[in-house]
C-alpha cells in the first residue's frame, strides 16, 4: 500500500480490553490529549527512560504541541503512510457496551463508520473525555527518525519493512501493561489495514523495560545499525 497523499484520514477507533485508541488526526484536536502529551515531555524520567540523557525534559506549549504533533506525526506519517501515532486512553462507561467489548486479553476491535459514531458521540465528546495515559506508534523510520544514508550502507527493504514502533506511557501507569496492549493491538491493525511485513525499533542501551517489553512483543536484537547510535540498541519482528 502507498501512502495517502494527503489525503484526510477516516476517523476510527481501535478497542481493546482496557483501552481506547484513537489516531493522532483525530486526537490532536482533543486539549486534554495535548495536555498529556505536554506533560510527558516535562517529565524526568520519561524523557530519560525514552530518549537517553541527552534529551531534556521541558514544559511544551499548547500551541507547540499541536504543532510538533502535526508536522512531525500527521504530515510525515499519517498524510504518507496511513500509519503513525495513537492516542492512548482508558476506556470509558460510553464504550464498554457488550457488542463493543474484547472479551480476551488479546483481542482487539476497530471501530468505523457508524459503530465509531456511536462510541465517539457527538463531535467525539465520548472520547475527547477519555482518560488519556500516553501514545503508541508506528512509522516508516526511513522517512522519519532513520539518518539518512551513506556510501557503502546496505540497501534498505521496502517501507512495510521498515515499520518502526514507539510508544510512551504516564510514569504514574507504569508497570499496569499499558504500552504492550496498546502495542500489540497497533501492530495487528497495522498488518491487517496496512500490509505491514516486519517491525523494527530501538531503545537505550540501560532501558531495559522497554527491552523486556519488545521482547514480549516478539522482537529480538538485531545488527541492523540503522540509526548509527552506540548508545542505542536494534530490534526487529518479522510478521509471521
Amino acid at each position: 500500500m502507498g501512502s495517502n497523499n494527503g489525503e484526510s484520514v477516516e476517523q476510527f477507533a481501535i478497542l481493546t480490553p482496557r483501552l481506547i485508541i484513537v489516531p493522532t488526526p483525530t486526537a490532536v484536536s482533543f486539549k486534554s490529549y495535548r495536555a498529556l502529551y505536554s506533560d510527558l515531555h516535562a517529565n524526568v524520567d520519561f524523557c530519560q527512560m525514552g530518549f537517553g540523557h541527552h534529551f531534556p525534559a521541558r514544559v511544551w506549549s499548547d500551541e507547540e504541541t499541536r504543532d510538533g504533533i502535526q508536522t512531525r506525526d500527521i504530515e510525515r506519517c499519517w498524510q504518507r503512510r496511513g500509519l503513525g501515532d495513537f492516542a492512548v486512553g482508558l476506556r470509558g462507561p460510553s464504550t464498554f457496551e457488550p457488542d463493543n467489548h474484547p472479551t480476551q486479553n488479546d483481542s482487539f476491535v476497530t471501530l468505523k463508520g457508524d459503530d465509531y459514531v456511536r462510541v465517539a458521540g457527538l463531535n467525539n465528546i465520548h472520547i475527547a473525555a477519555s482518560e488519556w495515559v500516553g501514545y503508541a506508534g508506528l512509522r516508516d523510520a526511513t522517512t522519519t527518525s532513520m539518518p539518512p544514508r551513506e556510501p557503502g550502507d546496505h540497501a534498505l527493504p521496502s517501507w512495510v519493512e521498515m515499520i518502526e514502533l514507539r510508544y510512551g506511557v504516564s510514569p504514574k501507569f507504569w508497570g499496569q501493561g499499558i504500552a504492550q496492549e496498546a502495542s500489540k493491538a497497533i501492530m495487528r491493525w497495522s498488518v491487517d489495514e496496512r500490509g505491514v511485513k516486519r517491525f523494527i525499533a530501538e531503545t537505550e542501551r540501560d532501558n531495559s523495560r522497554s527491552g523486556n517489553l519488545l521482547q514480549k512483543l516478539g522482537f529480538t536484537l538485531s545488527d541492523t545499525n540503522y540509526w548509527k547510535e552506540p548508545s542505542e540498541l536494534e530490534w526487529e519482528c518479522a510478521v509471521k
